[in-house]
Formats: structure tokens, sequence, C-alpha cells
């Protein structure tokens, strides 16, 4: 009997408009599945055993060749189907040649299906290929425990499990309508200087604002009311904001909720700006000081076991703020995959997650105005760094035509600030005059600029978020 094949399937724009109590609206929740498209390609990298990718249409098939080759293995079967509502899954049921492509490219072996996360197109997925007469395991929760998903995806559910673990987590009000809005808000800072609102259901950061005491700051978030989808939908969340750690970044967890417990835990820091934008992460056993590691491993192990008496399987991100009072307060939870998978399947396939630390970054501006090429203006550096033994990838390049461009890549380093240090020199080379392909120094030179603080909100590089002040959805 043929053993078992990885279907891997990113349905991360799906996943993040899943939620039918928000009304994102048509150019609001196309923003978040285009730039799901966007982030899509990584998921080349979760996975090196034998595999099929499902991949929106539309990604650089010279890209898709370097990167493989790069990483000296042979590049797997690709299924797209035709686009026509931006749903990676939606539109895979309605094509049926893709759909042909897909179980001839699987061949009637057993299927072991690696997703971003639970959604109902998932479900119609598997069910249909069971219709075929093979096996699927789902590495991830179970059609009649998508409640839990759902239930963990919501920052509703951190107070429950804060309270139920006593967990630390900022002073909270969690409030029903807009007048109860004014009035908690008015209320949080007149004891604290500052407050964050939050919607339970945003992604990336958005779905957040910060408010400071001041009268101009209070004004502007009621303006910005109006135009974020997530704000016009109750219950929302008003909590004192919680000053951060100097230099730490906020550390996550990543890990698989297993029967019995949690496996392949993984530490990571995650950069923001304004406080709660997401902006870069990094991975690996070099992101965090010991101390702090200490401290959040057994959290994971806490919050996974509650998740797991809840239903729940598969992977799950912990998002925690090491505050600036020495505590360690739980943030959110995301149930699925995160935009740490890819460092973390690189680091599982070197076997390097004792010795290597991964900086990952997904909104890394480009000099343009877009269109950019890769073949151009990007490969060069990369060729320039692969030649000189460098791990650095492109993890995504079809922001390259965004009008204003961007790409997102991941290094490896003995440190975090080593593989920084690579992230920003190839993408100085970038921006610098064009070369031939393979030519310029045998290896790259880090630039003078420093290192940013982990969770400074000075990443000189970093875009602020995808085309339309849509939030990135990497983490």
């Amino acid at each position: 009997m043929p053993g078992p094949i990885d279907l891997v399937v990113p349905n991360n724009g799906e996943f993040n408009v899943r939620n039918a109590r928000v009304d994102l609206g048509p150019r609001a929740a196309g923003g978040y599945l285009e730039f799901g498209a966007y982030l899509a390609d990584q998921a080349v990298f979760w996975s090196t055993a034998d595999r099929v990718l499902l991949l929106p249409a539309g990604y650089d098939p010279l890209w898709f060749a370097d990167v493989h080759e790069a990483l000296g293995s042979a590049p797997p079967p690709v299924v797209s189907p035709q686009p026509r509502t931006g749903r990676l899954l939606s539109d895979l049921m309605h094509d049926a040649a893709a759909l042909a492509t897909l179980r001839q490219a699987l061949g009637g072996r057993p299927v072991r299906l690696l997703s971003w996360g639970a959604t109902p197109e998932l479900f119609l997925l598997v069910e249909t290929i069971r219709s075929w007469g093979q096996r699927v395991d789902v590495d991830g929760v179970t059609r009649e425990n998508e409640w839990a998903s759902r239930y963990l995806d919501s920052k509703l559910s951190c107070l429950d499990l804060a309270r139920d673990l006593r967990i630390p987590t900022a002073r909270s009000v969690i409030v029903a309508d807009r007048d109860e809005l004014r009035g908690a808000l008015a209320a949080t800072l007149r004891r604290h200087p500052r407050a964050i609102v939050k919607s339970p259901y945003g992604v990336g950061g958005q779905g957040s604002a910060v408010v400071d005491s001041d009268d101009d700051s209070v004004a502007g978030f009621w303006d910005r009311m109006h135009d974020d989808p997530y704000f016009r939908t109750y219950p929302l969340i008003v909590q004192e904001f919680v000053a951060h750690a100097p230099g730490l970044g906020c550390p996550a967890l990543d890990f698989r909720v297993v029967d019995g417990g949690v496996a392949d835990l993984v530490l990571s820091a995650v950069t923001t700006t304004r406080g709660h934008l997401f902006q870069s992460v990094n991975v690996g056993v070099g992101s965090l000081p010991t101390e702090v590691a200490d401290r959040i491993v057994p959290l994971g192990h806490r919050l996974g076991a509650a998740a797991g008496e809840l239903g729940f399987r598969g992977w799950l991100c912990v998002d925690l703020i090491a505050g600036a009072d020495g505590e360690i307060y739980l943030s959110e939870i995301n149930a699925r995959r995160s935009g740490a998978m890819h460092s973390i399947g690189l680091l599982t396939a070197w076997r390097a997650e004792r010795d290597l630390t991964l900086s990952s970054h997904d909104l890394s501006s480009v000099r343009g105005p877009g269109p950019v090429s890769y073949r151009d203006r990007v490969r060069p550096a990369f060729l320039r760094a692969w030649a000189a033994g460098l791990r650095v990838y492109p993890t995504a390049v079809r922001g390259l035509a965004f009008p204003e461009p961007m790409m997102a890549l991941v290094a490896a380093g003995s440190s975090a600030a080593e593989a920084e240090a690579v992230v920003r020199d190839v993408l100085a080379q970038i921006d610098s005059p064009p070369t031939r392909a393979g030519t310029g120094p045998g290896a790259p030179t880090p630039t003078s600029c420093p290192t940013p603080a982990a969770g400074s909100s000075d990443e000189p590089r970093d875009a602020g978020g995808p085309p339309g002040q849509m939030a990135a959805t990497a983490r």
C-alpha cells in the first residue's frame, strides 16, 4: 500500500474572513483575501515530506524553482484553481478541472491535510477526498469541534482562560454598545494613562486601537470607529494598555495540541509597531532570553491542556506581553498556524531547533513604484547570498506587484541579531542600483544600520500593512 502524502492548504485568507459576526464589507474582505493569497506562498516551507501544494493562481514559477533549488529539494506538484472569489477552497470546490488534477496528484494515497485553520470549506474538501476512497487525517480540529477553534480565536476566550488558570491579563471591561464603550474608555483613562480597545475578532493588530488620555488621541479614536469594520461589531474589550519591557518584543508560543498535552513547542518574539500592529517575528531558541522562556513555557502547557479539554487539536499560537513591571500577561490566542510556521518548518527540516534562530519579515517594503521584477531586482541579491552559503529565502513575492511593493523573507543565524543583519543586508542590496544576477562580492557585508530593539517601532524596512491599510494576516 502506498505511503501517506501531505496536502498543504494555506487557507489563511478564508480563515481570516470566516467570522460571520463581523461584516467586513466587500472592500475590506477583498483586502484580507488578497493579502491571504500573498502570504499563502509561505506554505511552501511548511513540510518537506512527499506532498502536494494547493496555492492561489499566479505564483511566480521562477521564485518557486529558486527556493526549492536553494533548499536542495525537488519542487512538489502544485494545484491552483481558477480564481473566481479569491477564496482558495471555495474556488477549488467549484473548479472540476482543478479537483481532477488534485485527485490525480494525490494518487489514491492516504492524505495528511495541513491547513492554516478550520473553515467550513476545509471540511468540505476533507469529505470530497474521502469520497474518492482515500483516508484523510486532518492536523487540526474535527468538524464536531470546530466551535473550539472559533471560541479560542476570540479574544474573549483569553479572559475566560486567564481567570480559570489564574494567568495575569490586563484589567478589562467588556462593552455591548457605543454608550458603554464611551463610558468604559473614559473610566479606564481616568485611572491609567493609556488604553487599548479591541475587537474579539481582529487580525494582525487590526481591530485594535491604542488610545492615550489626551483629547486629540480620544477624538482620533472616535474618528477611526467609522473606518474600521471590526469596531462596528459588539462586544468590544477595553483594557489598560500594558507598557512593554524594553528590548524583548512580545513573547509568543507556537505548539500543537495533541491527545494528552502539547507537542513541538517553539518560542518566538513578535515585533510590533504603534504598540499593537504586527511587524516581524524572530523564531527559535535565540528569540527570547532564557529567563523569559523558562517562565512562558509552563504557561503554554497549561493553556494547551485547557484547549485540549475543549476538544481543540492542532496548531495553536499564544501571544503574550512582557510587561515593564516584570509580569507576563496573556494577550490573545490564535487557534491556527501562525506567521512563524514557515520558520518552524525550516528549523524542523534542518533539525536545528536548538542551534538556529530565524528572523521573518512579512511586510518588507521594496523601492518602487510597483510592479517590481523578482527576476531583475530581487533574485540577484538572493543568488549572491546563496553563493555565500547564507540561509536566507524570499518567502512571498506576489506583493512586488502591489502599488507600494513589498515582499516577505526569512533568514537564519546563530542569534536573532545575526539573522536580522542578514535580512537588512539583503533588503539593502535589493534597493541598491541593479547588478547582473550572480555578480557582486562573494559574501554580503552587513549594513551599518543598528539592530532595532525587539518590540520597537523603528524597523526601517517593514511596511505598516498591506494595500488599503488592511492588517497583515501574518500573525
